[in-house]
């Protein structure tokens, strides 16, 4: 099988793994087990054109990386399997009233909910990791006011910058894929003294080498 790591950053790449200034490269990561990794940069456009360029080379996607979590469920260093996943922010303000691109006269022409993408591949895959609801933002949530909207609006277990993209590119392309996501932080007012990015990264490289056998 032909596998793909993307990830957003370097920054989420395992330092032993790292290439500086590396945006695609292999690596042996288990077992002599050759893996290319894809350096997408943040945010989901950079995420779609990346993948969108690279993924019809591919027989399975795993969408790698450190996210927020707004429950406690959820602590810092906790790796999870995201079973779903929406672009939150993407809509209208209607004099204060937040309307989701779903529910404007906007259909994709994939139709491709953007807030209901949900993985269908989970269902032949059991890697033994708790399954989340995820949300995309176009900026990370640092405010009580914003994480308080979001909360009651989507009900979500975690907040990542660029799975959407994964789901919507790859559910557009026809591409198996999953999303593998380390806790770095809990989602609340902004304070980066409290993130703890190292500790998800080794865990989720951890579950990155136990988990690939799986998938292959």
């Amino acid at each position: 099988m032909r596998m793909l790591i993307a990830l957003a950053t370097e920054n989420e790449v395992l330092p032993q793994f790292r290439k500086s200034h590396g945006e695609f490269y292999t690596v042996d990561i288990c077992n002599n087990i050759k893996t290319d990794i894809l350096i997408t940069g943040p945010g989901a456009v950079p995420t779609a054109f990346a993948l969108t360029r690279y993924s019809g080379n591919y027989d399975f996607i795993l969408n790698a990386g450190i996210a927020g979590s707004f429950t406690p469920e959820l602590p810092i260093g906790s790796v999870v399997l995201v079973e779903s996943d929406a672009f939150a922010d993407y809509g209208v303000d209607d004099n204060g009233t937040f309307i989701h691109l779903d529910s404007l006269p906007f259909a994709s022409p994939k139709g491709i909910k953007l807030g209901t993408m949900a993985c269908p591949y989970l269902e032949n895959i059991d890697v033994g990791l708790p399954r989340v609801r995820g949300i995309t933002v176009s900026f990370a949530s640092g405010s009580a006011d914003r994480i308080s909207f979001l909360r009651t609006r989507w009900n979500a277990q975690l907040e990542t910058m660029e799975s959407a993209a994964v789901f919507f590119v790859c559910l557009s392309l026809g591409v198996p894929f999953v999303c593998l996501r380390a806790i770095s932080n809990i989602v609340e007012p902004r304070n980066r003294h409290k993130w703890q990015i190292d500790l998800a990264v080794e865990r989720l490289w951890e579950e990155i080498a136990r988990t690939i056998p799986i998938l292959r």
